[in-house]
């Protein structure tokens, strides 16, 4: 099973990268960007030094969908974002608001279309972030279709420790999942959301590549 975090601006600095690597985790999801002007001024540091430590690192984009094309948010995250290097994680679409109060449609749409069109622009398919509620209040027929598969956060009881969890539909699986968002990892100060895969391979941008 590999160990995972994810970070954003909200974690305090600073993080040791080092330490982590030392205590087993394989690596690191970091926010990147929010809606369509909020940067994370922590990532392009924070991802550096985390390669530098050995671990693996992707980005993720927190969407604020509203009416209309999704492909502004996807070009200032992928602007943000950069090269998706050789070694990286899958980015991250991170779906789970709805301020636009799009239809399940609408949004449906919306973040297929945002996923396309990072794969146009990274030349890497994304994964989406979510969790059980949100997918279930849309009562979605069919997947999006662009993406790398869903990253599932499914707390239970968020007691720190991983609990069983269904894969909602209309996923047949999920190929990591966030199972607390309080967790404690030498190396980060307070708690931290903590994630397990099962494999490697379809949490890599470049799986084949990617494993060496």
């Amino acid at each position: 099973m590999l160990e995972l975090v994810d970070l954003s601006n909200n974690n305090p600095s600073p993080i040791d990268f080092a330490q982590l690597k030392r205590h087993g985790i394989f690596g690191a999801w970091l926010k990147v960007s929010e809606g369509l002007h909020f940067a994370d001024p922590d990532w392009t540091a924070r991802a550096r030094a985390a390669r530098e430590a050995g671990l693996r690192v992707g980005g993720y984009h927190f969407a604020r969908p509203i009416m209309g094309s999704a492909v502004p948010e996807a070009k200032f995250f992928c602007a943000c974002l950069g090269k998706v290097g050789r070694r990286d994680l899958h980015p991250v679409l991170d779906l789970e608001t709805n301020p636009g109060r799009l239809s399940a449609g609408e949004l449906h749409d919306w973040a297929r279309h945002f996923l396309a069109a990072v794969h146009d622009r990274t030349g890497v398919k994304a994964l989406t972030y979510s969790s059980p509620g949100f997918i279930g209040e849309q009562n979605w027929t069919a997947t999006f279709g662009t993406g790398a598969g869903l990253w599932l956060a499914a707390y239970g009881p968020n007691d720190g420790r991983e609990h069983p969890v269904e894969t909602p539909p209309p996923w047949k699986r999920h190929v990591a999942h966030q199972y607390t968002s309080v967790g404690v990892v030498p190396g980060i100060l307070g708690h931290v959301d903590l994630t397990h895969a099962k494999r490697r391979r379809p949490i890599l941008a470049h799986s084949i590549r990617g494993l060496v």
